[in-house]
């Protein structure tokens, strides 16, 4: 029977490290959070495979330019997809390692820079030629709604 708990804890110790003394909410919390953190890590691992297979098809089969902007511009918006997963993905992680001084699930304060990253994504990769003005107001204020938002959490925290 410890054989198998052994490999639990090899494989898992984000899982496993003081198991016996977390409360039954806190082990759910841990598995569901295993459960996440594997099914993003698939999810990255299918889009990395798409991520090359579309680069290789891109730069060798359908164009003759590989500086061609648009074929960057859709590489760099796959790339910056999968790092905002796997930044999502390590946030869960962490959670799981650490228990945290507040003891919660994913910090609200992870959620707001994850979504900061969201909207710079849409940014970094927009076209500018034929966008709405509406539009790049809307994506200017989340962009602003969300930096207050961070610097209120962080503001709160530093009272604590």
């Amino acid at each position: 029977m410890s054989e198998p708990k052994s490999q639990l804890q090899r494989h898992f110790p984000e899982i496993s490290n003081g198991w016996s003394k977390l409360s039954q909410y806190r082990r759910f919390e841990r598995v569901i959070s295993l459960i996440l953190s594997l099914s993003i890590g698939l999810l990255v691992l299918v889009a990395i495979f798409f991520l090359i297979s579309n680069v290789f098809t891109l730069l060798f089969v359908q164009t003759q330019d590989p500086f061609n902007f648009r074929l960057f511009q859709a590489v760099f918006d796959m790339v910056l997809t999968i790092l905002i997963a796997m930044e999502f993905n390590n946030s869960i992680v962490r959670t799981m390692e650490e228990e945290g001084r507040l003891g919660g699930f994913v910090h609200v304060e992870v959620v707001v820079l994850i979504a900061i990253m969201a909207v710079v994504r849409k940014f970094m990769v927009m076209d500018v030629e034929g966008v709405d003005p509406l539009y790049l107001l809307g994506l200017g204020g989340a962009i602003l709604a969300l930096g207050g938002t961070y610097w209120l959490l962080k503001k709160a925290g530093s009272d604590m």
